[in-house]
């Protein structure tokens, strides 16, 4: 068995000093490199890629080779293998053109190892030996190359998503900011995005950090709910994330609601603007979000979906003392922290908003007489008719819900 070894050891030697030649290694480049070629359409029509693929095969073969005669196998991934990845990843090309490359150049490598083995007989070596040997080989080559290549192609793609995220991030900072307003330079940066159109803004936020990454699903699902095409996003840092969706037309935003048992389930809070057409749209619907977001977050248990039109009088208020003064002035002790006042506030606001006792009634799902019942008992907390001033009592009840609802803030006066 020695023998057969040390005859096969020389045999490997020969063959290794023969295909490290110039002029053979070029064959053997020309060879495997053809095969890629006709496999895999980037390769063939991407000269870039083609020239890395090409230097790659050369490093790869005279890396091989210099190992294969070793008594134990030893690997690294030549720089010239590491730009194919690199490259890859770039161009815009998937995952899966890595797999092709090394995939038709393994069967390629076969082909080639299994003619130079039967047209260099030797005596006392056995072909099945020395096919053996070169498939162990250069099949573990194969598999460390293409684990390399995929790690590598992973960290390219990473790193060229933030830093496209970091530039659009700052094109939108400019925008929002007044400093970049030509719509087709704009849309340009931002990767084509159609600043004609009506934009909507959504602001999605999350307390969780495990949730952070389902923040870009949550646009694609309120965007595939209007029905419209893929939004514009960007990461401002933290829980948030900013999205704009396009859209020809005003969007009917009411189908956003079909996803909130999504989102709420995910513990992610959307903040959606007001459609408005062209750059202004952009920048008062971000706007109008980040107010929409500002008041939502304020309470303990925010709701998953609000629209700036729920709250537009509410960012007009402000979260204020003035307004603390004035919640507490209109209502009273019907500001008081209890159930059953509770119970009577949300009576109140259910009779305000529809206007009859009866609908008001079908709303709370009790008796009209328990509504009549409950309004009277909170006239006398406020110290005055409901009927008498509805609007200011409607602001005060709104406001408290708004910014004290959750909160056991005194009265200031």
């Amino acid at each position: 068995m020695m023998a057969i070894d040390q005859e096969l050891k020389g045999w490997i030697a020969e063959f290794v000093g023969a295909q490290s030649e110039g002029s053979a290694v070029e064959t053997w480049v020309n060879h495997v490199l053809g095969r890629i070629v006709d496999a895999v359409p980037q390769v063939r029509d991407d000269a870039a890629l083609q020239s890395v693929v090409r230097s790659a095969c050369d490093a790869h073969w005279r890396s091989f080779l210099a190992n294969l005669g070793q008594p134990t196998q030893t690997f690294h991934l030549v720089q010239e293998a590491r730009e194919v990845p690199m490259v890859v990843a770039q161009h815009g090309y998937g995952l899966p053109v890595i797999f092709e490359i090394y995939t038709a150049g393994e069967q390629a490598v076969w082909e080639f190892i299994t003619a130079a083995v039967k047209s260099r007989p030797a005596d006392n070596v056995s072909e099945a030996d020395a096919l053996v040997h070169f498939w162990t080989r250069s099949s573990t080559w194969f598999d460390h190359s293409v684990e390399q290549s995929v790690a590598i192609y992973q960290q390219e793609l990473e790193r060229i998503r933030q830093g496209d995220a970091a530039r659009r991030l700052e094109v939108v900072r400019a925008v929002v900011g007044g400093e970049l307003v030509d719509p087709r330079e704009i849309s340009a940066r931002l990767g084509g995005h159609p600043l004609s159109a009506y934009q909507t803004a959504l602001l999605l936020h999350t307390a969780d950090d495990a949730r952070i990454a389902d923040l870009s699903q949550a646009a694609h699902e309120l965007t595939t709910a209007l029905k419209l095409r893929s939004p514009l996003v960007v990461h401002p840092g933290g829980r948030d994330l900013w999205a704009w969706v396009s859209s020809a037309e005003l969007p009917d935003l009411t189908r956003l609601h079909s996803r909130e048992d999504w989102l709420k389930e995910r513990q992610i809070v959307a903040a959606v603007g007001s459609p408005a057409p062209g750059v202004d749209g952009f920048c008062s619907s971000h706007a109008e979000a980040l107010a929409t977001q500002r008041i939502t977050l304020v309470g303990n248990r925010p709701s998953p979906l609000t629209f700036f039109t729920e709250v537009e009088l509410m960012s007009l208020v402000g979260n204020t003392d003035a307004m603390r003064r004035f919640v507490y002035r209109t209502l009273g002790r019907l500001a008081g922290t209890d159930e059953q006042t509770e119970r009577l506030r949300t009576t109140v606001q259910a009779l305000l908003s529809t206007g009859s006792h009866d609908a008001a009634a079908k709303i709370l799902v009790v008796h009209k007489n328990t509504v009549r019942y409950r309004v009277e008992r909170a006239e006398e907390l406020m110290g005055r008719r409901v009927s008498e001033s509805p609007t200011e009592i409607d602001m005060a009840l709104r406001c408290y819900t708004t910014f004290l609802g959750d909160r056991l803030d005194a009265d200031p006066n």
